[in-house]
């Protein structure tokens, strides 16, 4: 887990913690002896802000229960490739439909952790590294509120109450990774903004973009941040110099994200991405004001915009104007909002009014019971998750009919079942997976007709002898009473092993 900078932290008794609420009860041997447990917990107690993030643990342990992801998949394998070669894969060696063709990985450092891991423990050390790389950004997350004045309760209890809209981008996908450069960002811009070790701090932006760019590469988001934080500080007169300091973290970012394998290329990258995933991908699609979540993601973020603004927070008010006009465009960017936006809205919330202050003081005791409840509740959900910590979630991926392809069979299937059988089978080269910018959008449009059951199927099975695909899709049902396949086997309802029969 990344170290933020350690500024002028607000001491516990002015931003309320758990740790003030009422001094230590004298201990007595008829107190102390019965049982350890207690100790424990006020062990725990006095220190909120640990609790807080402990508080978090099971929702991570509860994620990595189930690899959803097929990115993840072909990701590892792909690792495990550099690794053993000693080299970035330069073109294709996964599918028959573009084998050989120019591939540019966008996240070849990721892939070789993910491929470490794999190597040491299988798809359980996968999925803890990730629930690891969850549980530094909720760190993160809390290191941030702490140096706005928030206190652990509000903190602790608003990722609580914000962990839904949250969770479903925590999967292990390099995203992670963008999620922790991003917030560390904003803790290094805040000291440069605030004229404390400036060199060091600009340097360490570097430092960290350049780690970014290669864990996954998304930097460029990083010198928009810095850039529109520096424009923000140069509108206030006092600021000029912290506005100069802060365009120098741009050209920072800027120069750290270019130390990768492509270069000037990692630029065009995010285009490419950006064209064959629109109107494709889920997290490529525009906002959607009909979607109660992400108008809730929305409402969070102005709201701790207007905050930001009202503190002269100007760092974060550039992070949180720069990902809520990105999440216009592309959804992608709304977990930004909640990680950046969250501290800032539990800072406000730390200092309530005396009436709601006195309404909260009497009423304590519930307030504690019902939090331990759902904290249970929580353990009580997450706690089955330990028997199966990295399990291919099974609805998605046929996890036992895969060993039942012929050797070198070429594979029709689906990008999700694709990203799945390039690890688990890479002797059986596939139609299509989860890397759009290899495919592009008109091939991609294609295999999704094909997939339908819609035109004429020789032509498009045409150098398939292996089809693979849900039972509930449209090619299943036709290739079902097609004289030219057969069923091999089967396993609802994530897919149907269909092969072409000979002669």
């Amino acid at each position: 887990m990344s170290q933020a900078p350690v500024g002028d932290v607000v001491p516990e008794a002015r931003h309320g913690g758990i740790a003030d609420q009422s001094d230590p009860i004298p201990a007595s041997p008829d107190t102390v002896r019965p049982a350890r447990a207690p100790a424990v917990v006020a062990w725990l107690v006095r220190r909120p802000w640990l609790l807080a993030w402990l508080a978090f643990v099971p929702i991570a342990v509860l994620r990595a229960g189930t690899l959803a992801e097929a990115d993840t998949f072909w990701q590892i394998r792909t690792g495990l490739l550099t690794i053993s070669h000693r080299a970035i894969p330069a073109v294709d060696p996964f599918s028959w439909t573009m084998r050989g063709r120019p591939w540019t990985l966008n996240s070849w450092g990721f892939n070789v952790l993910l491929a470490l891991a794999y190597k040491l423990a299988g798809l359980p050390a996968v999925a803890w590294l990730c629930a690891a790389s969850v549980m530094a950004i909720v760190a993160l997350v809390l290191v941030l509120a702490r140096h706005l004045g928030a206190s652990a309760l509000a903190a602790g209890a608003g990722l609580f109450v914000v962990s839904p809209l949250l969770t479903g981008w925590l999967t292990a996908r390099p995203q992670l990774a963008d999620y922790v450069a991003v917030l560390t960002l904003i803790l290094l811009l805040r000291q440069i903004a605030e004229g404390r070790h400036q060199v060091a701090y600009v340097l360490a932006v570097g430092a960290v973009s350049a780690t970014w760019v290669n864990l996954h590469a998304a930097a460029e988001l990083g010198v928009v941040i810095a850039a529109a934080a520096a424009a923000l500080l140069a509108v206030r007169s006092e600021s000029r110099r912290a506005s100069a300091w802060l365009l120098g973290a741009a050209a920072a970012v800027l120069a750290g994200m270019l130390v990768n394998p492509y270069g000037f290329g990692v630029m065009a990258q995010a285009a490419q991405v950006q064209t064959a995933s629109a109107g494709l991908i889920v997290e490529w699609q525009h906002l959607s004001p009909a979607s109660p979540a992400q108008d809730l993601v929305i409402s969070l973020g102005l709201l701790a915009l207007a905050l930001a603004v009202r503190r002269r927070e100007l760092v974060l008010a550039a992070t949180l104007g720069t990902a809520i006009v990105g999440a216009i465009f592309a959804i992608r960017l709304l977990p930004f909002i909640v990680l950046a936006g969250l501290p800032m809205v539990a800072a406000w919330a730390s200092t309530p009014s005396q009436t709601v202050l006195r309404y909260a003081r009497s009423r304590r005791v519930m307030f504690y019971r019902c939090g331990a409840i759902g904290a249970l509740a929580l353990v009580a959900v997450a706690v089955p998750s330990l028997a199966h910590i990295g399990r291919p979630n099974l609805a998605t991926y046929p996890v036992r009919i895969v060993k039942d392809i012929p050797p070198g069979c070429r594979v029709f299937t689906t990008d999700l079942i694709g990203g799945f059988m390039i690890l688990e089978r890479p002797d059986a080269p596939v139609s299509l997976d989860t890397r759009n910018t290899l495919y592009g959008r008109q091939l991609l449009l294609a295999e999704e007709r094909v997939l339908h059951g819609w035109g004429n199927l020789a032509s498009g099975l045409a150098g398939a002898g292996c089809v693979l695909v849900p039972p509930a899709s449209g090619l299943a049902r036709r290739l079902d009473h097609d004289p030219a396949w057969q069923i091999k086997a089967t396993e609802p309802p994530s897919a149907v092993l269909f092969v072409r029969r000979t002669g």
